[in-house]
């Protein structure tokens, strides 16, 4: 299923300036060879020999900022009255424009000609058939470019009405379908091992009606684990190698 794999895949591969340093020195006092400044107050301390010892900054222990209502040096408080650090914009959402929707896997990326119109559009008019011209034209071409390597890897392709007819339950409406009652995983939404675009590939690619095929045969033509385990606790995901 080497060709296959590689075709597949090529399709798949288609689908501070911080704030330090900006504060600049007052301007040097001049000072004598004696080091003495031209005023005759010792550089070390003041006229009258005082203490040497430099005060701490302010908002430190020792010399609090009388600006910030805190002598004890120490960070305010953590808000316990059920605020938040974030501020969520509240504005009605026809204040925006949307610009971007990617409901189902690989729908957008792969069987869309007109992006810009599809991102656009609410997913309320797919229904319509706003898009199936596209759809069927772009699921021509793949087929048209894989069936072979399909057969040969002994599998089934589908006819294209038959194709579209198997997706678009998934795909009208192009959102993420979440059911509560449901079990969780793909396309009930979507758990981080869920091999989705290999479910995505035999829906749009093979005929489901076939004996021995369904929508986990190209289960293994992506990796089907990462290199390092999922953990229990959200976020879910390793962290990236450095």
């Amino acid at each position: 299923m080497s060709r296959t794999t590689t075709t597949l895949n090529t399709l798949l591969l288609t689908l501070g300036l911080g704030l330090t340093g900006c504060f600049s020195d007052p301007d040097p006092v001049p000072m004598s060879d004696d080091g003495m400044d031209e005023s005759g107050s010792d550089a070390a301390g003041d006229s009258a020999g005082d203490d040497d010892t430099v005060p701490p900054p302010p908002g430190t222990t020792g010399d609090p900022d009388p600006t910030d209502g805190d002598s004890s040096g120490t960070e305010d408080p953590p808000d316990t009255d059920g605020g938040s650090e974030f501020e969520f914009d509240e504005s009605p959402p026809e204040d925006y424009t949307q610009v971007d929707r990617m409901g189902m896997p690989a729908i957008n990326t792969a069987v869309i000609s007109d992006k810009d119109a599809y991102n656009a559009a609410s997913p309320s008019i797919d229904a319509t058939g706003a898009f199936v011209e596209q759809i069927v034209a772009n699921l021509t071409g793949l087929h048209a470019a894989l069936d072979d390597d399909l057969m040969g890897a002994g599998l089934v392709p589908c006819a294209v009405d038959t194709c579209v007819a198997q997706a678009a339950p998934l795909v009208v409406p192009d959102t993420i379908k979440i059911d509560l009652n449901g079990e969780a995983g793909f396309p009930n939404g979507r758990l981080p091992s869920d091999p989705v675009i290999d479910v995505t590939l035999a829906v749009v690619l093979l005929d489901l009606s076939a004996p021995g095929q369904n929508p986990l045969s190209l289960v293994g033509l992506n990796p089907t684990e990462n290199d390092r385990p999922f953990d229990a606790e959200f976020p879910y995901f390793a962290r990236p190698h450095e």
